[in-house]
Order: structure tokens, then C-alpha cells, then sequence
């Protein structure tokens, strides 16, 4: 049976979660407790293993949020439109990151470009890896290729 002090502890984290990150709803993030209750309803668990399963899923959620975190900021030359001069850029500024730009996504396979795609729309990891069929820590390391290869890219040039 699900408890008052499961629901408040789904709405409790959403709440927090939502707070601390933007792109984060707490909507969202409260359904997908939800949903994870009912889960567990199914299963013949205690009330701890069940908090156990909530806090690993809200985890879960905010390590990707932070991942995301780390990913918006080392992926701004994916979300600027390199034809577009921008307020204090020069020229060769604009010409440089188009540059960049051009040479990442020519190093970059088929799957790592569709997973920058997905990520710059705001996918969760766990999306990602759900769509690829791949594990999650194989996700992990395919954006942490893609941010090294952006590094090495904008040091060449």
C-alpha cells in the first residue's frame, strides 16, 4: 500500500529537484514518482526498500540534471548559429566557431551527432540510452567523447 510519507517524499524531492534546475518540471518529476510507486506497489517490498528505490530515482535524476549542467556549458558552439554575428564578435570570431562547429560534427559518427541533437532538445541520459538500447554508462562515455573531441578540435584551431 502506498503511504502518505511516500507520496511526500515523491513531492518533497520533486519540489527540490524542480528548484534547483531549470529545464527540470516538477510535474514531471512528481508523475515519475508516481509512476516508480506504482512500480513498486507490484513488487513484495518493504517500506524501506521502497525509499531506498525512490532516493536511487531521484539520484538518478539529479546526477543527469548535473551532467546536462556540464554539457550546456561545453556545448555552446552546437547552439550557436555560426552564420550570426553576435553583439562583440568580430568577424574571425564567427568564422572561428563555424569552423569548430564544422570540424566536430566531421569527426563526430552518426550516433554521437544524433546524441548532441538530443541532448541540446533536453533528453535525460536515460532517454538517450533507452533509444540507443544502449546502458547508461555507455551514454556517458559517448558525451564524454564528444566533449573531448570538442576540446581537442577548439585547441587545433
Amino acid at each position: 500500500m502506498i503511504t502518505k510519507e511516500q507520496l511526500g517524499s515523491v513531492a518533497s524531492r520533486a519540489k527540490v529537484l524542480s528548484r534547483r534546475y531549470y529545464f527540470l518540471e516538477k510535474e514531471d518529476l512528481m508523475q515519475e514518482g508516481y509512476i516508480l510507486l506504482l512500480e513498486l506497489e507490484k513488487k513484495d517490498l518493504t517500506d524501506l526498500q521502497k525509499h531506498k528505490a525512490i532516493n536511487n530515482r531521484f539520484s538518478n535524476l539529479e546526477r543527469d540534471a548535473q551532467y546536462r549542467q556540464k554539457i550546456e556549458r561545453n556545448s555552446s558552439s552546437f547552439a550557436i548559429d555560426p552564420d550570426t554575428v553576435y553583439h562583440s564578435e568580430d568577424t574571425d570570431m564567427v568564422v572561428e566557431r563555424e569552423e569548430i562547429t564544422t570540424k566536430l560534427l566531421e569527426k563526430l559518427s552518426k550516433q554521437e551527432t544524433v546524441v548532441v541533437e538530443w541532448l541540446l532538445e533536453g533528453w535525460t541520459l536515460d532517454q538517450i540510452s533507452d533509444t540507443l538500447g544502449v546502458s547508461r554508462d555507455r551514454t556517458r562515455r559517448i558525451v564524454n567523447k564528444i566533449i573531448e573531441f570538442r576540446k581537442e578540435v577548439e585547441n587545433a584551431v
